[in-house]
């Protein structure tokens, strides 16, 4: 008698809790009735699927129209950035080990669970390519077209090569010019669904680095000669390291910003034009001691620097002519990508979320997404953002995507924008970046450029090649650099 009552108000708990969740589940969905008096759109909601009591939404990752949601349970969802259609749904390495942000480029996504770096095809999720890296990762890694980079704590950067297998039909002549559209769209879809690595291993090249690599690092510019890549550390230095493909024997670290403390932030890339010879792509690096940084990709020389006054660990967001530098206590700075002047300022914002043609979208410090007028930093709007959700950065495109940690995917868009706005890059190549200080236009100013004489001097007890490399260049090849040989 006395266990029936105690039984019943436990099977009334149960299903109390069950309903609230339900609800909170349906409170996440932004109503389309809300986000038209925002002048928005949701074009489509999704849910992952996850076991709501164990595992969480980590991170997301959008990348050439797709969407990678990554949990902590080591599965990899794959979504349409358009429709929400889940592409495939993988598991990546074991549940019990952490993963990483993923990366991805036109073939593979690269992920990095425990002690090792899995390389699975992006078009299907089929694994492809696993090898234990051979040092501490510090974060996730990057990749080009060819190679997957790997960041370790203690500073060391591995680069693994990725050789696919050559389909024999190309080997024997069967494929060749002159097809139809038909007959190559049939052999591309087979391509992609066919992709296959290289299985023998091949030892990874290695550059050290000063401090410790703990931020994922960004693949610059890469051709059919040569690949850049670009790493911060925890001691205030942004390396910029090179492999030449025609050689494949060497990553040579090619220069170095330093900065007065630690960059927590993952540096961006503005990309070079392909309509003006010469051209430079522009690095752009946010540090905690309050600066934003633009250096050229080519040379390494300071094109400005712009100070804060106050810790920046966001990345710095480069869209078009503008930059966006969001600081720690609340404040986004707009900036000139060209000269670094102050555009604007706006208080209480912590975050950049998306930029579409007239406005940005932030957070501020309230949790609220905060509407901007582009040209003058004006507040225009504001609404909530769902509780819980994992505030994803798209400097993409102009969509707005909202992600829960129980796996509520929701993409928003203004409602007159059908066709999204494709900011870094399109089929037809990217746009043209910010250009440096043509004559007549002031010079950064005496002491802000750290590469004088083409090379930054070494300070003291700071060249992590000793012994290996004279002490007036410290990026100068050494004989025994490589440990892996």
């Amino acid at each position: 008698m006395t266990r029936s009552p105690l039984l019943a108000l436990a099977l009334a708990g149960t299903l109390a809790w069950a309903t609230l969740s339900q609800a909170a589940f349906y409170d996440e969905i932004i109503p389309q009735t809300t986000a038209a008096r925002h002048g928005l759109t949701r074009t489509w909601y999704s849910q992952i699927q996850l076991d709501r009591t164990r595992a969480r939404v980590a991170e997301v990752l959008l990348h050439g129209g797709t969407l990678f949601v990554q949990t902590d349970q080591a599965v990899l969802h794959a979504l349409d950035a358009e429709t929400g259609q889940t592409l495939w749904a993988v598991q990546v390495g074991r549940r019990g080990h952490p993963s990483m942000r993923p990366a991805a480029n036109g073939d593979f996504v690269a992920v990095i669970n425990g002690s090792y770096l899995y390389v699975v095809n992006r078009h299907n999720g089929k694994q492809l390519w696993e090898t234990m890296v051979d040092t501490a990762p510090g974060a996730g890694p990057a990749l080009s077209e060819q190679r997957a980079y790997v960041a370790g704590v203690t500073g060391m950067v591995l680069s693994y090569l990725l050789e696919p297998v050559k389909d024999p039909r190309v080997e024997l002549g069967i494929i060749r010019a002159g097809q139809t559209e038909e007959e190559m769209a049939a052999m591309e879809l087979d391509r992609r669904e066919s992709l296959r690595l290289q299985q023998d291993y091949v030892p990874p090249l290695a550059a050290q680095s000063a401090g410790r690599a703990i931020v994922q690092p960004v693949i610059t510019r890469e051709n059919d000669g040569e690949e850049f890549v670009a790493w911060p550390t925890d001691r205030g230095f942004l390396f910029v390291g090179r492999i030449d493909r025609g050689e494949q024997d060497r990553f040579e670290i090619r220069y170095r910003l330093q900065t007065e403390a630690g960059i927590s932030a993952q540096p961006t890339y503005l990309p070079e034009s392909p309509d003006i010879v010469g051209d430079s792509g522009i690095i752009y690096a946010a540090s905690r001691d309050g600066y934003v940084h633009a250096i050229r990709e080519r040379s390494g020389t300071a094109l400005w620097r712009f100070s804060t006054g106050e810790p920046l660990i966001e990345p710095a967001v480069a869209i078009g002519r503008r930059v966006f530098a969001a600081t720690q206590p609340g404040g986004m700075y707009c900036l000139d990508a060209k000269t670094g002047d102050q555009l604007w300022w706006a208080p209480q914002l912590i975050q950049f979320i998306a930029a579409s043609k007239d406005r940005v979208y932030v957070v501020d410090r309230l949790g609220r997404m905060v509407v901007l007028d582009v040209a003058t930093g004006a507040r225009l709007d504001a609404l909530p953002f769902p509780t819980r959700s994992v505030r994803m950065l798209n400097d993409q495109t102009d969509r707005i995507y909202l992600v829960s940690e129980t796996g509520l995917v929701q993409c928003l868009r203004e409602t007159e924008q059908v066709d999204p706005i494709v900011h870094l890059y399109s089929q037809e190549g990217p746009p043209a970046p910010a250009q440096p200080p043509g004559p007549g236009q002031p010079a950064p100013p005496a002491g802000d450029n750290p590469f004088e004489g083409g090379q930054p001097a070494a300070p003291a007890d700071d060249n992590p090649f000793e012994g290996g490399q004279p002490a007036d260049d410290p990026f100068a090849p050494a004989a025994d650099d490589n440990p892996f040989d």
